[in-house]
């Protein structure tokens, strides 16, 4: 059967909105700026209870409220953030799959909606979101589960997305390792924040030349890391991986950076020596 999706109604947010603003759901339109401690309280206990509910349907409710919420009174979302975001984290990871596919799909207009403001809550949401849901065989929820990932990225600024993209890289395994490793933007960040791009993404280059259980689709993609750190740090990633890694990722790594320009220009040729930035032509 065809999942109908839920439609948001007046009466359905009235319970909740006009209990925590003295208003009708007609006079919502108002963003509101300031909300006072016991106003925050009210909808924190409120919304908990929502989406804590034991049926699932009042859950999935709950939800899309939240999503009404966050275009109709971002401030007070915003300002109740953990408690409320830690609530949904467990709607993400519940066992019961319709629940979990409302919340992914939610999420892209929440963080459309309030962009850097959610940066305090990323270390919830992204674990929530990759851990599980982008190797998921219901192809619904990986897809909802990618459409998030790409909402974070086309919503909040990427150098806060680094570490915690480059971490779950590290350690995810199948389609989810992939999707996070070409979403790991050096070529972007590298020109404004040199210094997180090495912080945070050689610990994962290192960690993928490495290992020798990877898939061809994997190495591929390290390949291309390869190139865009190359691209931009020049020389210097060889004397780092020569002053901290083992041989076995040096030789790795210089023989994918050799294959990266024997393909872009057939008319060079390496030289015996091994180092993949010396060449003649021919």
């Amino acid at each position: 059967m065809t999942r109908q999706p839920y439609v948001w109604s007046c009466d359905a947010s009235r319970s909740l909105i006009s209990r925590v603003f003295g208003r009708d759901c007609g006079q919502a339109g108002s963003k509101v700026s300031v909300h006072s401690l016991a106003d925050r309280s009210e909808y924190i206990k409120q919304m908990k209870m929502l989406l804590n509910s034991k049926d699932f349907r009042e859950r999935i409710k709950a939800i899309d409220q939240l999503v009404r919420d966050c275009e109709e009174n971002p401030a007070l979302v915003i300002s109740s953030l953990f408690p409320v975001f830690d609530a949904l984290k467990a709607r993400l990871q519940e066992s019961n799959s319709k629940v979990n596919l409302r919340a992914l799909e939610a999420l892209q207009p929440i963080i459309a909606l309030l962009r850097d403001s959610l940066a305090p809550v990323l270390n919830i949401l992204i674990p929530a979101v990759v851990d599980n849901h982008l190797n998921s065989k219901n192809s619904s929820i990986s897809t909802a589960a990618l459409g998030a990932v790409q909402a974070l990225m086309h919503n909040i600024d990427n150098s806060l997305l680094l570490q915690p993209f480059c971490s779950k890289a590290q350690y995810l395994s199948g389609k989810a390792k992939l999707d996070l490793i070409e979403r790991v933007l050096v070529t972007e960040l590298y020109p404004r924040r040199p210094q997180l791009v090495e912080q945070k993404v050689l610990p994962l280059f290192w960690t993928l030349l490495g290992s020798s259980s990877n898939s061809g689709s994997v190495r591929t993609a390290a390949a291309k890391l390869a190139e865009a750190l190359h691209a931009h740090m020049g020389q210097t990633l060889l004397e780092n991986a020569a002053a901290s890694q083992p041989t076995n990722v040096q030789s790795d790594l210089k023989q994918a950076l050799l294959d990266f320009f024997d393909a872009s220009d057939p008319e060079i040729k390496r030289s015996p020596c091994e180092a993949p930035d010396i060449y003649y032509q021919v």
